[in-house]
């Protein structure tokens, strides 16, 4: 377990991160500590999230906002932690889109994926990005498409965690390419992996491999978001890549557990909103290859839902079962 205090920074607009209930209370909230819970180890995409919105929050509040690594099983023992803390609105959680993909590759999650949570709003969202190891001599896409098409069965593809794994088996089943999936621990694993040239692509979101595509030793080959990211202006995305169908928006978003009050949600999501939308923390998303969130909480919430419709067809389509 990790644990980092943040005594400055905040997620926009007054006092927010979790109101029981009533205005009264979203007035004065927070009064003491408020933890935010990562599901993931330090150094991922969730925690650089943390990282850049919880200091944010702590300024904003004048109050301690701890972020809380607690990582395993793509995101779920962290998330079951905010589950299953129904009534505490100082225990917040930074989640994935893996969120709306777990239940389709955990047999009995130990939570119910909609009614467990309240979903506030978006935090930061991007494609997810295919990444080609120079080494490996996959410099551009159509060097790797190629190459994979000339030797079916040769190659193989990383993948991180539960998102990166259900897009990476989209664009297999999408493309019509014969490769296969090698699943690692983490984003450092892997990317070191591709950095040697022992796997030639991995999928990965785009802020854990942007130091490395600027340096060149690596390459952020296409994207899956359904248009080109603002700062990666010459990355096709799958689709203009050849690769139909396979277009996904992977997102990191903020929760609470469920059956938060209303007023406390809308409270949360318009101070997200605003630190998402000051030009410092806008720009450092903006170098992460991602672009802000800040949906409204029912907008969010239909996003969810029609995720797990999706997703729940992607993975019947791609033969993968709960296990």
């Amino acid at each position: 377990m990790k644990r980092r205090t943040f005594l400055a920074g905040g997620l926009a607009g007054g006092a927010c991160l979790g109101l029981i209930s009533g205005s009264a209370w979203a007035q004065d909230y927070p009064t003491r500590q408020v933890r935010v819970v990562v599901p993931y180890p330090a150094g991922g995409g969730t925690d650089l999230v943390a990282r850049l919105v919880g200091p944010r929050l702590s300024e904003r509040w004048k109050q301690t906002v701890i972020v809380d690594n607690k990582g395993g099983a793509s995101g779920i023992l962290g998330s079951e932690i905010v589950a299953k803390a129904p009534g505490d609105d100082y225990t917040l959680l930074i989640m994935t889109s893996a969120h709306t993909i777990n239940p389709f590759t955990t047999k009995a999650l130990p939570y119910d994926t909609e009614r467990d949570f309240t979903p506030i709003t978006t935090l930061v969202q991007g494609g997810v990005a295919l990444v080609g190891s120079p080494k490996a001599g996959m410099e551009s896409m159509d060097k790797f498409m190629a190459a994979a098409r000339a030797n079916p069965g040769k190659y193989q593809y990383g993948t991180t965690e539960n998102t990166t794994r259900m897009i990476g088996e989209l664009f297999r089943v999408k493309s019509g390419l014969k490769i296969d999936n090698v699943a690692y621990k983490g984003a450092g694993p892997m990317l070191q992996e591709l950095m040697g040239g022992h796997i030639p692509v991995g999928f990965t979101p785009p802020l854990t491999a942007m130091s490395h595509h600027r340096s060149g030793t690596l390459r952020i080959l296409a994207v899956s978001s359904d248009k080109r990211l603002s700062v990666l202006p010459d990355i096709p995305t799958f689709a203009e890549a050849g690769v139909k169908g396979a277009d996904r928006w992977a997102w990191f978003g903020l929760f609470g557990p469920g059956k938060m009050a209303p007023t406390l949600v809308k409270r949360l999501r318009d101070d997200a909103a605003a630190v998402l939308a000051e030009p410092e923390t806008l720009a450092k998303i903006r170098d992460l290859a991602s672009e802000p969130g800040g949906e409204e909480p029912d907008v969010f919430a239909k996003r969810i839902k029609t995720e797990l419709a999706e997703w729940k067809e992607t993975a019947k389509e791609a033969g993968i079962e709960a296990e």
